[in-house]
This record gives structure tokens, C-alpha cells and sequence, in this order.
């Protein structure tokens, strides 16, 4: 895999953009998934239930086995306590861009991981954590030129992907609902594309939609002899 150029990445201007947006929108609702851009937590937790289906190939796990997962634009890191609620024995870091975020994160849950920034950031190393998550974090238009629009959201869907060692579900804004798609302000996709791309690096991709109207689910997996090569 091909590491990620400077042109893929967010610049000042954009990551300035997104936190001040963020703010705002938490002084607004405060702790609520409407400040996250959710227009309910019913329709949150939908998304969620999907992105848990990527655990289901996976054999039980000991008391003191729990599955290391990282969330990408973590937000509240209300992921972590809805794994939490179904019973998913987790070892949990999140990140996000938004300072904001991440403090009201650790408000929230101070017995939690939470990291600020994007996540070229990190310097996260190869198959550190086994499950790579993200939710909504890709669904704002952050290129400012149409020809290079969804090169940040590949870059980071590939570097997620580089970074687990067992598999990756994201979710994004599905391009084939008209009002979604008639939306400047909004990142979407034609389901297709994002699998063509996937199919390029991973070894397994699956989808999902259907769950709701404008959105669709994708997993990736590495296989076993991959992850012990």
C-alpha cells in the first residue's frame, strides 16, 4: 500500500473549518447526537448495530482477551459504550479532529482513551489494533476542488485498513438518494466505487445497505495467513 500524499490530507484552513463547525454545534445541543450531525440517536444506533456486525466472524474471546479497537472521529465515543451495552468485551481508543469533542469525551467516560487529531496524526503502527471503526466522520465535504473530492475519505478508509489486523467498517453517505446527493455540503458515494477502491488492497470487502435511506456500510477484512505473513 502506498503511503499518502501531502494532497490527501486535511490542510490548516479544512481542519480549522471542521473544529470550528463542531463547536458550534455543541454549544448548540451539547451532549447529543444532534451535535454530531445525527438527526436522532434512534437513527445513531442503527448505524452502529450495522458497523457491530463486523465482530460476528469472530471466535469468543477469554475474560482477559478483549478485541483492541480504535474509533476514527470518535465524537462522544458513544460507540464505545454501545459496544459496551451488547456485551463486546472491548480495549477502546478513540480519536477525533475536534478538541471539543474530545473533552467532552473524556467528560463523559474518563475511564476511556481519547486522542485529538486527524488520524495520519498518530503514527498508529501497522496492525496495532484489530478493528478500525468509523461512523459519520467522512460525511462532510472537506476539498474545496471537485476533481479531487473523496481523496481524503480513500486515504483515510486505506490507512484504516493498513492499521488493523483483523478488519474495518465504516460508514458513508450513499450518492444514489437524491437529496443527499443534491447536497453541496455533503460527502457521498455511489456504493460501487467505494467497493471497486477496497478491492484494490483488501482482501475481503462486503457492504451493506438497506438499513436506512441514504447510507451504506462497508467491511473489510485481512485474512489470517495475511495478518501472520
Amino acid at each position: 500500500m502506498k503511503p499518502h500524499t501531502s494532497s490527501e490530507r486535511l490542510s490548516p484552513k479544512q481542519r480549522l473549518r471542521i473544529q470550528t463547525r463542531h463547536r458550534v454545534s455543541i454549544e448548540r445541543f451539547g451532549y447529543q447526537p444532534q451535535a454530531l450531525y445525527w438527526s436522532s440517536r434512534e437513527i445513531q444506533q442503527i448505524r452502529f448495530d450495522i458497523l457491530s456486525r463486523v465482530f460476528a466472524q469472530q471466535a469468543p474471546r477469554g475474560e482477559e482477551s478483549a478485541f483492541s479497537v480504535l474509533d476514527v472521529g470518535c465524537g462522544f465515543a458513544d460507540l464505545r459504550n454501545y459496544l459496551w451495552d451488547k456485551g463486546l468485551d472491548i480495549d477502546y481508543v478513540g480519536i477525533d479532529l475536534s478538541e471539543d469533542m474530545v473533552q467532552s469525551a473524556r467528560f463523559q467516560y474518563p475511564d476511556i482513551q481519547v486522542q485529538q487529531g486527524d488520524l495520519f496524526d498518530q503514527g498508529f503502527a501497522a496492525e496495532q489494533f484489530e478493528f478500525v471503526l468509523l461512523s459519520g466522520a467522512l460525511n462532510e465535504v472537506v476539498e474545496a476542488d471537485q476533481e479531487g473530492q473523496g481523496r481524503y475519505a480513500k486515504a483515510i478508509i486505506s490507512e484504516m485498513y493498513r492499521i488493523c489486523s483483523k478488519g474495518v467498517a465504516f460508514n458513508l453517505l450513499d450518492a444514489r438518494n437524491e437529496w443527499i446527493a443534491s447536497r453541496p455540503d455533503l460527502q457521498s458515494f455511489v456504493p460501487q466505487e467505494i467497493v471497486n477502491y477496497c478491492q484494490t488492497f483488501a482482501d475481503r470487502v462486503a457492504w451493506e445497505d438497506g438499513y436506512l435511506d441514504n447510507d451504506f456500510t462497508v467491511f473489510l477484512y485481512k485474512d489470517a495467513e495475511t495478518v501472520d505473513a
